[in-house]
């Protein structure tokens, strides 16, 4: 696969991919705590960028996942305690009709 990168791109990334520089040694620790050999080329360092960035997605389609699994366990609990009512509203009226035989 071949990529074309605009100026900004590359400018952005430079730092990334050129030894020496702070983001470069960030790059280099972050691929190492992963288990990666150490960063030494051009294309190592595109390679981890991208794995940062598909990790920093992945972080964000879990954190909607568990946002939208929220929203379901919230509304069912609205639900049950709409259900509640609606079932103690129901014992009100249905205790008030049957005579009292004791």
């Amino acid at each position: 696969m071949s990529l074309i990168l605009g100026d900004a791109d590359e400018q952005a990334i430079a730092p990334f991919v050129q030894a020496g520089t702070d983001q470069f040694e960030v790059l280099q620790r972050w691929a190492a705590r992963r288990g990666d050999k150490v960063v030494k080329s051009e294309a190592g360092a595109l390679r981890a960028l991208l794995q940062v960035a598909v990790e920093a997605l992945r972080d964000d389609v879990l954190d909607v996942a568990y946002s939208e699994l929220a929203m379901v366990y919230n509304s069912d609990a609205d639900q049950r305690g709409e259900r509640r009512a609606a079932r103690d509203r129901y014992a009100v009226r249905t205790d008030a009709a049957v005579p009292d035989t004791v």
